[in-house]
């Protein structure tokens, strides 16, 4: 009878076996030892209540070691599905050492900086002295269907990165909505080793759309639909991505390096944008995004708002009139990529102040990321088609 009830659940674990394929050959290897070990710890716990099912599985199941595997290979598979939705997978921008980076000698550090919201105690890290820029994907649960993802871009004024507050407390919320939410850590600037922003973190984001790109069937993601949001210092990245980007090189010996760096759409938020309204109030960032003593047609090539013309990004833009960082850079973009005839959308709230992000401030600021969904629903997607289908 034990042999029996075996042998008749074969075809539930062949099912199992097919339905979790994608996710275990999707998987890092050290994630997947991680796995198995976990599995074969859960399957020596188990235990029959029924004598006779247990005697039977004991000979055939457990002496055999044939199908043992097969459970075993069901159980990690199951396990391997569960933890694809809850746990998110950080995955390195480049094989070996980033470009430009070879001499940098910075150090990567957290620091942990808990905020209490008036009713609780919220995570809010800090990263700095990052020389391997990675990106961390929160997929949606499985049981919803993704095709849309977001490349989030933390701020920092290019010396840190607020990586909770402004990334992975964003995918979180992207994840329920449906959409694929992508953290990207990127790197900060090294002077000693020549790495600025330009030849550094701006690198970073485009190789981070191709690889979303390239992966895109992977993880169900449509490659027309990847889109780019950043927050202050990272919302300069994610405008001048939708403004600097090329299609790929075809000859390239890298396929990721063959995929266009043009995002779809960008929600650059209380963004930097023009480097000629902030270069007297900040020569020291300047200085980390170009290198010393930038000529005015470097800051004009790094401009954003320079930059836009017909074939921009889509764009929605957010800001707050008394943020310290001046509105105008908001406004300087809108009104360029008006007159590229690029879609765009401005919301520019009363108050707010800078970093709001996306935590409920009691503020009608805080609203904007409801209507940021609307809009790309709306008019990145248009006719009523919805972004995650």
């Amino acid at each position: 009878m034990g042999r029996a009830t075996v042998i008749a659940a074969f075809p539930c674990m062949i099912r199992g076996v097919t339905r979790f394929t994608r996710v275990l050959t999707a998987m890092p290897a050290k994630r997947l030892a991680v796995v198995f070990r976990r599995a074969i710890r859960r399957l020596n716990k188990i235990t029959y209540q029924d004598p006779m099912m247990r005697a039977g599985v004991e000979k055939s199941m457990i002496a055999t070691n044939r199908m043992r595997g097969v459970a075993l290979a069901t159980v990690v598979l199951a396990m391997a599905g569960m933890a694809s939705a809850a746990e998110p997978e950080e995955i390195a921008l480049w094989s070996g050492t980033a470009p430009g980076s070879e001499r940098s000698t910075l150090k990567e550090e957290y620091e942990n900086r808990p905020i209490t919201d008036g009713t609780a105690t919220v995570r809010d890290r800090s990263v700095k002295g990052v020389t391997k820029p990675s990106m961390t994907v929160y997929l949606p649960d499985n049981g919803q269907r993704v095709r849309t993802a977001v490349l989030l871009c933390p701020g920092g004024a290019f010396s840190h990165l607020a990586i909770d507050k402004e990334g992975h407390d964003v995918a979180r919320w992207l994840a329920a909505k449906g959409i694929a939410g992508i953290v990207l850590k990127y790197r900060m600037p090294d002077r000693e080793a020549q790495v600025y922003v330009r030849n550094g973190a701006v690198l970073d984001v485009q190789r981070a759309i191709r690889l979303i790109r390239h992966r895109a069937g992977e993880w169900n993601l449509a490659s027309d639909r990847i889109g780019v949001m950043g927050f202050s210092a990272g919302g300069y990245l994610a405008a001048l991505a939708g403004t600097l980007f090329d299609t790929g090189n075809p000859q390239a010996a890298d396929p990721v390096e063959r995929e266009s760096c043009r995002p779809d759409f960008i929600t650059p938020v209380y963004p930097l944008i023009s480097l000629s309204l902030h270069a007297s109030r900040g020569p020291g960032l300047i200085a980390s995004m170009l290198g010393p003593d930038a000529p005015q047609e470097l800051l004009d090539e790094f401009s954003p708002d320079m930059r836009a013309k017909p074939r921009a990004s889509p764009t929605f833009l957010v800001h707050a009139a008394d943020d310290n960082l001046s509105a105008e850079h908001s406004l300087r973009f809108s009104l360029a990529l008006l007159r590229a005839k690029v879609p765009v959308e401005l919301h520019l709230y009363a108050t707010g102040r800078h970093g709001f992000g996306i935590r409920e401030r009691g503020l009608p600021v805080s609203a904007w990321k409801d209507r940021w969904f609307v809009w790309l629903t709306t008019t990145v997607f248009p006719n009523g088609e919805n972004a995650t289908r």
